[in-house]
Parts: C-alpha cells; sequence; structure tokens
C-alpha cells in the first residue's frame, strides 16, 4: 500500500516503509543496518499505540509521529503529533462548513469545549488521546538503532 501524497513528501528517499500488520515489512525493517531511516504507517484507527509497540519490537527509535487528518484515504492535512500543533489546529480549522445549517450549534459546542479543553494540560493529553483513537492515519519516522 502507498502513502497519501500529503504523507509522502515528509517520508526521505531511501527510507524503508514498512506497514507493521505485515510480517514481511518486520523482517525487512529488522535487517536494515542500524541508522537506516524508517517510516512506520498505519491506516486504521488507534493506530498510535500499534506504531509504538512495532517501533519497540522492530528496533526503531521513534524521531517523529504524524497524524493524517481528516483521514488516511483523504490526507489533506498532516501535522505533529503534540498537544500544541493539535490545539493550534483546532482553533484554526475546527469549524461548521459555510453553508451547513444543520448541526451547527453542535459543533460550535463541540469545538468550545475541545478548545477550553486544549488550554489545560490534563486536557490537551485527553484531546491527543482522543485524536489519537479516532483519527484513522498515522506516520511515525525513526531510526534503526
Amino acid at each position: 500500500m502507498n502513502l497519501p501524497a500529503a504523507a509522502a513528501l515528509l517520508v526521505p528517499s531511501g527510507a524503508v516503509l514498512a506497514w507493521p500488520a505485515d510480517p514481511a515489512d518486520g523482517v525487512r525493517v529488522q535487517r536494515a543496518p542500524a541508522g537506516t531511516v524508517v517510516a512506520l504507517a498505519d491506516e486504521g484507527r488507534g493506530g498510535r499505540r500499534r506504531l509504538r509497540r512495532a517501533a519497540a519490537r522492530l528496533g526503531v527509535r521513534v524521531d517523529a509521529e504524524y497524524v493524517l487528518l481528516p483521514s488516511w484515504r483523504q490526507a489533506t492535512f498532516v501535522t505533529t503529533d503534540d498537544a500544541g500543533t493539535l490545539s493550534w489546529l483546532l482553533d484554526s480549522f475546527l469549524t461548521t462548513p459555510p453553508g451547513v445549517v444543520r448541526g451547527t450549534r453542535i459543533v460550535h459546542g463541540v469545538t468550545s469545549v475541545a478548545r477550553r479543553a486544549a488550554g489545560s494540560r490534563p486536557g490537551a493529553a485527553a484531546l491527543r488521546f482522543l485524536v489519537a483513537s479516532l483519527v484513522p492515519g498515522r506516520v511515525v519516522l525513526g531510526t534503526r538503532r
């Protein structure tokens, strides 16, 4: 499977691209020499945990984690998986689409709660967990140990 164009820009040429669910990819990563750049990808929900476990199992030091939004197949944004970036993204882009009347109050309520939550450390952590659980699309870049 190929990376979406938005994520492919982040992966250096010559990097080993692996899908941890594929045993052959795991073997390929384990055979790579130390210092090799590795990109681990997951298109399913809950990929954060799976990719972190795979990185540990395959001997990959995680250098960066990226979330593909709104989904793997329709990736328009790629953002780092940290509270500050996700908070900025929510502040800047989470809004009701123009011309949509139904559900506007619900969207405004959800965005208001999310913005307030992102302002505190526990709220930001909860927001990261929620995004990590719900967003299907994640890429981890690292170096083989």
